[in-house]
């Protein structure tokens, strides 16, 4: 079984590295050639043209709906087995999955949760597609994820990552807005994060790892702001389609984005904390 991996960001040149070493892993694609070549160099993989990808297996962890969209579209997907990993808005992926089909080919919607792990092959995958042929796929994307979730049609998958990330983001938030509190108050912060992160109801790895950060005020990127602001646009858009009464998404994304606006975009969502403690 080979696979082509196409997007090499954090996530995806991770993923690449897991079927590097374990002898799958047919060729790498990247919008910067550069980093394409780079990846080569250090692990002896062939660069290849969108529109000469041999392996039946294609793997991509693009940005956004404009860049899947977009790469798809460059594909012969024929006979391909399509897994696209990226968080997009699952109304894109569901239409861009029946285009596929009608030309021969499939595709699964694969995002990821707790991607600083893939190296380990301690994450996440929540899988979206037909049922026929998704234990093969199970099998490849076992190769870089310890746990794949088979939650049903195209889109499904995605619909289960957002639910994560709601989650997540709105908990990020408030544990930004807790630690103001805490800080205002004259607590010690090193208390408040060793309680938080070993000793509340409410202690979970999320927030011993994010307690740390607001501590140190060290936002050492492990999940970008700028892609949960993304992530909750989606989630907005999602909830207002389907008549989700979504108080909590709405505000949480409007502070995202704010936060995204006054430049910490690149720094780990955790630097919501900066925004919330400026106010």
């Amino acid at each position: 079984m080979e696979v082509t991996v196409l997007g090499l960001g954090t996530m995806g040149w991770r993923i690449a590295k897991n079927y590097a070493k374990a002898g799958m892993l047919k060729g790498v694609w990247n919008r910067t050639e550069e980093k394409s070549k780079l990846f080569s160099k250090e692990f002896g993989v062939p660069v290849v043209s969108l529109d000469k990808i041999s392996s039946r297996f294609i793997l991509l962890s693009l940005s956004d709906d404009d860049a899947v969209t977009s790469v798809v579209r460059k594909i012969d997907v024929k006979g391909k087995v399509i897994i696209d990993t990226s968080t997009i808005s699952p109304r894109t992926s569901k239409s861009l999955a029946k285009e596929i089909s009608s030309m021969g080919g499939v595709m699964y919607d694969a995002p990821v949760t707790g991607s600083t792990g893939i190296e380990e092959r301690k994450a996440t995958v929540m899988l979206g597609g037909p049922k026929e042929g998704v234990e093969e796929v199970i099998s490849l994307l076992k190769v870089t994820a310890n746990k794949v979730i088979y939650v049903g049609d195209n889109g499904s998958g995605l619909y289960l990552k957002l639910v994560n990330n709601l989650i997540a983001a709105s908990y990020m938030e408030a544990l930004a807005e807790a630690f103001t509190l805490a800080e205002r108050a004259g607590l010690d912060l090193e208390i408040v994060s060793s309680f938080l992160s070993d000793g509340s109801i409410i202690s979970s790895p999320l927030s011993s790892m994010k307690s740390r950060m607001l501590k140190e005020r060290n936002y050492i990127t492990q999940f970008r702001l700028s892609l949960m602001a993304k992530d909750l646009r989606i989630i907005d858009q999602e909830c207002s389609s389907l008549g989700v009464a979504n108080m909590t998404s709405s505000v949480t994304a409007k502070l995202f984005a704010s936060a995204l606006r006054s430049g910490l975009g690149d720094l780990d969502m955790a630097s919501i904390y900066e925004l919330i403690r400026s106010l």
